[in-house]
């Protein structure tokens, strides 16, 4: 088998989702989003419990123990708000779509009514 001609599946999350459903790992600037409130989360978790641990008389190792822990924590806490967060929003832009979708609609609809009660009118009069 050559492992050059390897069968390239997409990543899940990378691109839209093909099933039709939202993925907010798919929205660009939810991505980018999630990922900066995670890092600046988890460092400053790290650097405020490593700081009161020193405060509070623990040895530095343990102090430099917890804030590490106190830093994942905080990275899951940030990355689960994130998501939460942002697939509200996505759902609210998607929601503005359609109903701007809708409204275009009924104004072309509209129109395209007004033209043809016109023609209708102007079709239906008596000519001289």
């Amino acid at each position: 088998m050559s492992m050059a001609k390897k069968d390239k599946k997409p990543k899940p999350g990378a691109g839209g989702a093909a099933d039709g459903k939202v993925a907010v790992g798919a929205h660009p600037r939810a991505r980018t989003s999630i990922r900066r409130w995670r890092g600046r989360a988890g460092m400053i978790a790290l650097v405020c419990v490593t700081l009161l641990s020193l405060r509070a008389g623990v040895p530095a190792f343990d102090a430099v123990l917890r804030g590490l822990a106190g830093g994942v924590a905080a990275q899951f806490i940030a990355w689960t708000a994130g998501v939460v967060i942002w697939r509200h929003l996505v759902l609210g832009e998607i929601t503005t779509h359609h109903e701007a979708q809708r409204a275009a609609a009924a104004e072309r609809r509209a129109e395209l009514e007004r033209r043809a009660a016109g023609a209708m009118s102007t079709a239906a009069a008596p000519r001289r």
